[in-house]
């Protein structure tokens, strides 16, 4: 994105966050790659993940040693120091914090093409990265998990299903998740508009 590899922009501020050690976890097959672009930055490890992204975390937490863990999705580039720093802070008050959204959308529940019914949207948030969360909570969350065989969406499902808290803080409308050929057009756009 702009010339730099899309995961650069969250290195850049997950660092300047004072996250340390930043754990790049990749797949085995760009490890080199990885090493080569950004093995020469301080206080970052990279590592190879697993097949699934609960797994790649699952792998990346062997590296942390901390007692509040930040999980990160490099699809999005345009989190803030600000940001992860409240989604840590709010992490100290409870299990976890994640960046969200409150929805503010109609949702509708499908059946095939056809529209079964409204879905009530008060209280309903879309979950964004970064997420915080106290590093034994989370590691246990995936063991637990792990020996039930149960694969969560994200790493707070993991911790809410084994009785854990999970805070909500706003995560922003510029926090996007850069995944569609459309999306790449919008982060261009934000970039050229000056948002980092």
């Amino acid at each position: 994105m702009a010339g730099r590899p899309l995961i650069e922009w969250s290195l850049d501020v997950l660092l300047d966050a004072g996250c340390s050690p930043v754990v790049l976890v990749v797949p085995e097959r760009n490890l080199d790659e990885a090493r080569a672009l950004f093995g020469q930055r301080e206080s970052l490890v990279i590592t190879a993940g697993g097949e699934t992204r609960q797994d790649s975390v699952a792998s990346g937490l062997e590296e942390v040693s901390s007692d509040v863990v930040v999980v990160h999705d490099g699809a999005r580039p345009f989190i803030s120091v600000g940001l992860v720093q409240a989604v840590i802070e709010a992490a100290t008050e409870a299990d976890g914090a994640i960046a969200a959204m409150p929805l503010d959308e109609t949702l509708k529940r499908s059946v095939g093409d056809r529209i079964e019914a409204t879905v009530d949207r008060e209280d309903m948030w879309r979950a964004q990265t970064p997420q915080a969360f106290r590093t034994e909570v989370l590691r246990e969350a995936h063991e637990k998990a792990r020996a039930e065989g149960f694969i969560g969406t994200d790493d707070a499902s993991l911790v809410e299903r084994y009785g854990g808290t999970v805070k909500l803080v706003n995560g922003g409308r510029s926090n996007i998740k850069v995944t569609y050929p459309e999306d790449f057009a919008l982060a261009e756009a934000l970039v050229r508009g000056g948002l980092r």
